[in-house]
């Protein structure tokens, strides 16, 4: 894992901005966590068969990615606290599926523990890191009481998994 900055420019007005889509998170399917809200960004992917559908978009999240991460064009929004009944944004060992190349980028707001290949991080608030996903990794524990987690990836087309919306972000279209 390697940290790519050490803070977000107007970190307040960004979680702000995270708390207002609070409300449109659904609970993750996945069975590797246990009520976390969630928003896919651009892109959806259905991680038991594969299906991309449009996510989330709107034109701040998308100039944010574009700038943090050029050639995202898919991003997940994890939720922990109270908003909207509660959250968990803990998440057991795993390596991410097929759908993602393997460079993410995580934008961290609040703290947490962060395991990845063996090794425990600490993310503080602001903490933009890189990291290879297809290495087992985790978020074993949330040190705030409250913590967004926005990770973006590329969209492995090599694996079959195409953007519904043109492509990287520089060609994607506003639907």
């Amino acid at each position: 894992m390697q940290v790519l900055s050490k803070t977000i420019p107007n970190l307040e007005d960004f979680r702000d901005y995270c708390r207002s889509l609070v409300p449109l998170m659904q609970p993750s399917f996945s069975t590797l966590t246990t009520r976390r809200l969630e928003l896919w960004l651009f892109n959806k992917v259905h991680l038991g068969n594969g299906t991309v559908s449009p996510g989330h978009f709107d034109d701040r999240l998308y100039n944010f990615c574009r700038r943090i991460y050029l050639s995202c064009n898919i991003g997940l929004l994890t939720y922990h606290g109270k908003l909207n009944g509660g959250s968990s944004g803990l998440i057991k060992p795993h390596k991410d599926h097929a759908y993602a190349m393997p460079r993410a980028v995580t934008i961290n707001l609040g703290e947490a523990e962060f395991a990845i290949d063996g090794k425990l991080y600490k993310l503080n608030d602001g903490d933009i890191c890189e990291f290879n996903c297809k290495f087992t990794h985790s978020v074993p524990q949330i040190l705030s009481v409250e913590r967004f987690s926005l990770v973006l990836w590329q969209l492995n087309e090599a694996k079959g998994f195409r953007s519904l919306r043109g492509g990287t972000p520089s060609q994607m279209m506003h639907p």
